[in-house]
């Protein structure tokens, strides 16, 4: 961490995905690049979704965020450059330990979903979906639609037991913990929670699908369309974030015994052994200070070092 007594001499304003402050992870990244170059990342964690509308707003220098169409789509329009894979985690079905829909038995996402549907019509479940337009969101309605549930019909589930919440993936979790819920999380948040004991009474209820990689990656907001952009220093953590160090560093944060991010930049080869799965993480690192993310447009940067 930056001394006192040192001024950062540039500043980099990032829009991310809730799940990687909820986890922890960037508390835990950002003070080895602002210390090895100098600056003051400002963060702010919203879903997917929004962080690319601060992307094309010009709000924010770079994005690292986990919804792959929409991130091509936002390239391919013109309003970022250099998508570069980064990392991956899983998706994760999350429920109280009961597992009133008995989704410990599905066989895959879908199934389990269906369960869900047939016992929370049936009144003897709850669904909390992040209802956020983030990358979490956009994957959970591509379950429904494998069962026939488009986005139109999802919204109009019957709130007794599919609750639109709105809110990133620690605040749904919580929000689950109180009402014996079902969700869709990342794990890293999960575990992250689970480390602190925030969320006794939740338990991964299906994990083993392969089709629920979550896949993020850092984007550069195109400096051509608003003079503004640091595209220097943006550019100087995309090499550092995708290089061995930043690689490594991301694959040694570790939460509840469990390696976090799985990091997978283009070229990267790990030499780094994580040892009883736990490398020099404070249990309550990713939770102290805890602060829902809100857009730069409030001119609230969710974290800011100086």
């Amino acid at each position: 961490m930056m001394s006192e007594e040192s001024t950062p001499s540039s500043s980099l304003r990032m829009a991310t995905t809730t799940s990687t402050w909820d986890s922890g992870l960037l508390e835990y990244i950002l003070p080895t690049f602002e210390d090895n170059y100098n600056c003051k990342v400002d963060v702010v964690a919203v879903g997917s979704g929004q962080a690319l509308e601060l992307g094309k707003n010009g709000d924010v220098d770079i994005l690292m965020v986990h919804s792959p169409a929409s991130e091509i789509q936002f390239v391919k329009d013109g309003y970022g450059t250099n998508r570069t894979q980064l990392m991956y985690n899983w998706f994760v079905i999350v429920g109280s330990n009961d597992d009133p829909a008995g989704t410990r038995n599905a066989t895959n996402s879908t199934d389990a979903f269906k369960r869900i549907y047939d016992n929370g019509t049936a009144g003897n479940c709850v669904f909390v979906s992040r209802a956020d337009n983030s990358g979490t969101y956009t994957r959970e309605l591509g379950i429904w639609a494998k069962l026939g549930f488009n986005k139109t019909k999802v919204t109009a589930f019957d709130s007794s037991w599919y609750k639109q919440s709105g809110q990133g993936m620690g605040a749904v979790l919580d929000m689950c913990e109180e009402m014996n819920a079902y969700t869709l999380s990342d794990d890293a948040t999960y575990y992250s929670r689970v480390e602190v004991n925030l969320i006794p009474h939740l338990n991964i209820t299906m994990g083993a699908d392969s089709s629920l990689k979550n896949q993020y990656s850092v984007i550069l907001v195109n400096a051509t369309r608003w003079s503004h952009i640091n595209a220097t220093m943006a550019m100087k953590f995309l090499n550092w974030i995708t290089s061995k160090d930043g690689q490594d560093l991301i694959k040694s944060y570790v939460k509840y015994g469990k390696q976090l991010f799985t990091p997978n930049a283009p070229g990267y080869t790990s030499s780094l052994s994580i040892q009883g799965g736990r490398r020099a993480v404070q249990a309550s690192d990713a939770m102290t200070g805890f602060r829902k993310g809100i857009p730069f447009g409030a001119l609230t940067p969710l974290r800011s070092v100086s």
